[in-house]
């Protein structure tokens, strides 16, 4: 996880779109030019990374099924778990969001840069996101 220097840009787009819109191609352009890119799909993927205390609370929410035999998340069986309980989606949002959030911080902080993307692919499910001053929608 990033570490904190605060060099907050003054512009930060939130890049959003539907699967298969092409919110990767534009990240990418803009990386190519140099913009700091954030990804909260990788982001979100960290935060339960394998000893995290993230992915210890949603196991012992969810129990060790879903858990791989690897101790990595079971994406699949977390997803089975939460599909049709939207009390256990919540609590598993409440857990996620704040830390994603966090880092998206942290990582701004050290983007060295007047202006970044983070691409937030359900950005407009999860609003607000404090430090996004536009949306690009692909």
């Amino acid at each position: 996880m990033a570490e904190s220097s605060n060099n907050t840009p003054s512009l930060v787009v939130g890049l959003t779109g539907g699967i298969g819109s092409g919110k990767t191609a534009v990240s990418d352009y803009f990386a190519s030019l140099g913009v700091p890119i954030i990804d909260t799909d990788v982001i979100s993927r960290e935060v339960v990374a394998k000893g995290t205390p993230a992915l210890n609370a949603v196991r012992d929410k969810f129990g060790p099924d879903v858990l791989t035999q690897d101790g990595e998340l079971n994406r699949r069986q977390l997803r089975s778990a939460i599909f049709n309980a939207p009390e256990l989606k919540k609590w598993l949002e409440q857990l996620l969001h704040p830390l994603i959030r966090q880092e998206v911080g942290q990582q701004l902080a050290l983007a060295n840069s007047d202006y970044a993307i983070v691409a937030i692919p359900l950005l407009a499910e999860n609003w607000p996101y404090p430090y996004i001053n536009r949306v690009l929608v692909v």
